[in-house]
This record gives C-alpha cells, structure tokens and sequence, in this order.
C-alpha cells in the first residue's frame, strides 16, 4: 500500500512539474528584458497593463512562449478598443526577441512611423501582421530577407511607393496582404517568379498602374484581388481552365481584353470585373462553373447574348448591367 501510494506522489510531482500550467511561470530573463522595454518604449499603455515586472513573463497577455525553452515565440498586441493610448512608432527593441514566429499589431491607430528595420533580425519569424494602423513610409526590401516567412499582413495602413520586387525572394509565402494603402506603380514582374503555385495576393484598394506582369500567368494561387486600382490591359492571363483559382477580383480597373477568349477555371466561386473596359461576349464555358458564388461583369463594354443555364442563371440585371449591347435574361431581350 505505502509503494502504491508513493508511486502515485511521484507520479503527481511529475504531472505538476511539467505540464504546461507549471512552464507558463516561467520566463527567460532576457525576453522578459525586452518586454518590459517594448512597454517602456510605447510609454507604458494600459494595454500592457499585465506586464508586471514581478510576475513571469509567459503569464502575460499579447505573449506565448515556448513550453520547453520558455523563450518569446509569438506576440500580438491588438486592441479593440478605438481610442487605445499605445501610441508611437514600432520599438527596435522588437527586433530583440530572436525565436519570435509571430509577430501582430492590429487595430492600433496611434501607431505610427516606418515598418521598424529591426524587424529584420527575426529570422525565425513565420508571420508578420501590422494591420489597421497608421503605420507609413515603403514597403521596406528588408523583409524580403525573412526566409522564413509564410504570411506577410500589411492590410490598412498609410504604406506608400511602390511594391518592392524583392519580396518574390521569400521562397515560403502563402499569402501577400497589402490591400488598403496608398501603394502606387506596377505590380512587380518578379511577382511571377514566387514558388509555385503563389501566394493567395490582395493588393485592392491602392493606386497600382499600368499592365499586369505576363509571368503571373505562371502562377496559380487560389485567391487574386487587384481590385480599385489603375491597372491597364489584359488581364485573360491570369485565367485558365486548369487552374485552381477559386477567388478573382479585377474590378474598378481600366482594363481591356476580350472576355469571349477566355476559359474559366471550374475552381471559381467569385468572379467579379466591374467596371473595366473588357470587351467580347461572355463564353457559354462559363455557365459550366459549378459553384460560383459571386459574378459581376457590369460596367464593362461586353455584347451578345447572355448564355443560359447554369450557375449564370441564378445572379441577377446588376450584375450584368451598363454594358451597351449585351441582352437576354436578366436584361432585356435581344432584338
């Protein structure tokens, strides 16, 4: 009986030592360092009102450590509440967590100045999100040094100029945020050359210009958005019946190529190229897609009949509308 019962001590002591619950009291020093100069450095918000000197640092909010090194690996700072007093530029002293993988500041407005250089010391890093802030300056050709990235969120900021060509270097990127800024100039040739099959790309809602880059017909991500800006030309490169795309948003361009030569993959759910210049008729090929969910072509100067049948038919006159000559249900019939 003694034996069972100090088997079953041994076995509590164990479970208590290390499980998890026993590691998030603990905290490497210089981590905790750094921490406590992050707060320092962004005067000390009450949103890092849990960053106690005297507490363990993977006990605090926005952190998570690893639980067998207790090193920082992820910190994410966001907030939620519009008139948060965290305010100022990025700290350098990020750039000191060297086993951080993620790194988030969301929805923090009084966020300001440059994308911080030092962010260019995280080579462990997997993710770097700074989104819905007030964040400004380029798009820097640092982060195109960050091998290990697989997601790049810079979504609703003030970023400007224009895309750096260098971020095709990041051989492990899945997806490429950097919608809602005030980017301007081309799409980068190089953009075609990422690893196959490419990354997931939204780039709406900037001042991008001129002719989308002919090597992007080389990749086959599942999600494109290029919407809101100026880009001109022909964009049927981007389609083909072997690909996978499931979403395709070109609209609010200026555009032009005719529509009746391309061939649609039976991936897409989303198809949207309002307001263009895009010509020709619709390809009876079209109605084939089984799940399109969103499709919009109004605005445009197409013509002919509306083929008939299948997933075409479900979507109604507004998505079809204020192009010249095209006619047949859901718009008025032909003559």
């Amino acid at each position: 009986m003694g034996i069972m019962f100090g088997n079953a001590l041994h076995f509590l002591l164990f479970m208590l030592l290390f499980s998890p619950v026993a590691f998030s009291g603990r905290c490497h020093p210089q981590d905790k360092k750094v921490l406590l100069q992050i707060k320092k450095d962004f005067n000390s918000p009450y949103l890092l009102a849990s960053w106690d000197p005297k507490t363990a640092c993977c006990d605090w909010y926005c952190v998570e450590c690893d639980p067998k090194t207790h090193r920082i690996t992820s910190l994410i700072i966001s907030s939620s509440i519009p008139d948060t007093n965290l305010s100022g530029p990025i700290p350098p002293s990020v750039g000191d967590l060297p086993y951080l993988e993620y790194l988030d500041f969301h929805k923090l407005p009084k966020l300001t100045g440059p994308i911080q250089p030092a962010i260019a010391k995280l080579t462990k890093l997997k993710s770097l999100s700074i989104t819905w802030t007030n964040v400004s300056g380029p798009i820097p050709d640092f982060l195109a040094q960050l091998k290990n990235l697989d997601s790049l969120y810079l979504s609703f900021n003030n970023l400007s100029g224009h895309i750096p060509a260098s971020l095709s270097r990041l051989p492990n990127l899945l997806s490429l945020n950097l919608d809602r800024n005030k980017l301007t100039g081309p799409i980068p040739a190089s953009f075609g050359f990422f690893k196959k099959p490419g990354p997931n790309l939204f780039l709406s809602h900037n001042q991008l210009s001129g002719p989308i880059p002919s090597s992007l017909g080389q990749l086959d991500p599942e999600r494109i958005d290029f919407s809101r800006n100026k880009l001109t030309g022909d964009a049927s490169l981007l389609f083909a019946h072997n690909k996978k795309t499931q979403l395709l948003d070109l609209s609010r361009n200026l555009l032009s190529f005719d529509l009746s030569k391309v061939e649609f993959p039976k991936s897409l759910t989303w198809l949207d190229l309002n307001h263009n210049k895009i010509h020709g008729s619709i390809p009876v090929g079209l109605s084939a897609v089984q799940n399109l969910q969103q499709f919009n072509v109004s605005y445009n100067l197409l013509s002919g009949k509306i083929p008939q049948g299948g997933e075409l038919g479900k979507f109604d006159k507004f998505s079809y509308f204020h192009n010249k000559n095209l006619c047949g249900t859901p718009l008025p019939n032909c003559k």
